[in-house]
């Protein structure tokens, strides 16, 4: 008998070991990758090292324009993303990341309007000159733009027994918002194929 409940106690004691060692070897599962990186899961959609790509590329040329000289500093607002391809991408993820990259290397050369505020300021507007809040910087009338910098994906799709393919064309443009002529356009294209399909969220 004693034999019998000393056996127990032993096995009762390891238990909290072995579900110790359960829940760290669950947590080793875990693999953090480089945003730069394969995840290895496949798929021929939109990949984070293309976003990457797309908007440090695009950023460097729009930045790199020659702007006319002796004029103000352009403002240019981003327009949001099409997304016409099959993938269920986000489009504001590149738009985003390209509106990051755009200030950072502009360094004040450029100026961004952040129409997606534009309620918010409004508000803010409307709250100052009725005297709710102090007036702080007023001026007459909201930011214009003097360009335009509006962006799609388009995708050329095959799929058969073998797998599938697809080809993704990001095609960038910036306009002239006061008489609609494009000043730059720019592109970035990626092909990729697989044995099977994954699913994008």
């Amino acid at each position: 008998m004693k034999k019998s409940l000393g056996i127990i106690g032993l096995v009762l004691c390891m238990l909290p070991l072995t579900a110790c060692r359960h829940t760290t070897e669950e947590s080793s599962s875990q693999t953090v990758l480089d945003p730069d990186a394969n995840d290895g899961l496949g798929g021929t959609g939109t990949e984070s090292q293309d976003i990457r790509s797309i908007s440090e590329r695009m950023a460097r040329e729009i930045v790199g324009i020659r702007w006319p000289e002796g004029s103000a500093v352009p403002r240019i607002a981003v327009l949001p993303l099409t997304n016409n391809t099959r993938f269920r991408v986000d489009p504001q993820i590149i738009q985003n990341k390209l509106t990051t990259n755009l200030v950072k290397y502009a360094a004040g050369s450029l100026q961004f309007i952040a129409r997606s505020s534009e309620q918010a300021v409004l508000e803010e507007r409307a709250k100052k000159r009725s005297g709710l809040y102090d007036s702080g910087s007023q001026t007459e009338a909201l930011a214009g733009a003097d360009y335009f910098l509006k962006g799609e994906m388009r995708a050329l799709s095959k799929g058969a027994s073998e797998g599938v393919s697809d080809y993704i064309l990001y095609t960038f443009q910036l306009i002239n918002a006061e008489n609609g002529i494009m000043m730059w356009a720019g592109d970035y294209e990626t092909k990729k194929s697989a044995d099977t399909d994954v699913v994008y969220q």
